[in-house]
């Protein structure tokens, strides 16, 4: 079970291909990765045990924990999602169709902190870490993001004043994709091909 800590690891290799298109500028990007998961044993219970979180495609769904922007963060379920497991590294769709990677170096944890280019001396930060796991593969994150120095801007995106979302991404496993099958993130979705 992951649980943003370190631990001893068990390890299970597979491979996995990433093929992300750009249909607007038609470039396509390939990233082979050997990936050999190793996902840390339980905290402090009697027994220890070790549940994988697979490569493949997972449903998410978004919901709030606390939202104090206006417009509200957008939740709900986001559609079917690419996640890529590493060695000790989760590479995660989000719901925007960012990507972000936690690694259990850093205890599944990641924040990343942006200026926004088209609005001077503003900022978001955003924050990731895996809260739990369980034996089916599902697995859930804990994200937020502040806005800062907003409320002059006209981004659509943005808040109309600074603020703090915290919301749960809950990550639920529909198809594994392992070797030899291969992981494709394309305009239509994500799909894992097997030759």
């Amino acid at each position: 079970m992951i649980r943003g800590t370190r631990s001893e690891s068990s390890a299970r290799f597979l491979t996995a291909r990433i093929e992300t298109r750009y249909p607007s500028c038609m470039r396509t990007y390939f990233v082979s990765v050997s990936v050999a998961l190793a996902l840390g044993l339980t905290g402090c219970t009697s027994s220890h045990g070790t549940t994988d979180v697979a490569s493949g495609i997972y449903e998410l769904t978004v919901t709030t924990e606390r939202d104090a922007c206006t417009p509200s963060r957008e939740t709900g379920s986001m559609g079917r999602v690419a996640v890529v497991s590493a060695v000790d590294v989760l590479n995660l769709g989000l719901q925007d169709g960012a990507r972000v990677s936690l690694d259990l170096s850093n205890g599944f944890h990641a924040v990343h902190e942006i200026p926004l280019a088209s609005c001077e001396g503003a900022a978001l930060r955003r924050e990731w870490s895996v809260i739990a796991s369980d034996i089916a593969g599902n697995f859930t994150v804990a994200y937020n993001e502040e806005w800062s120095g907003v409320a002059r801007c006209t981004m659509p995106e943005a808040p109309r004043a600074d603020c703090r979302a915290d919301l749960v991404l809950s990550y639920r496993n529909m198809e594994a994709c392992a070797a030899p099958c291969t992981l494709t993130m394309g305009a239509s979705g994500p799909s894992c091909l097997c030759e």
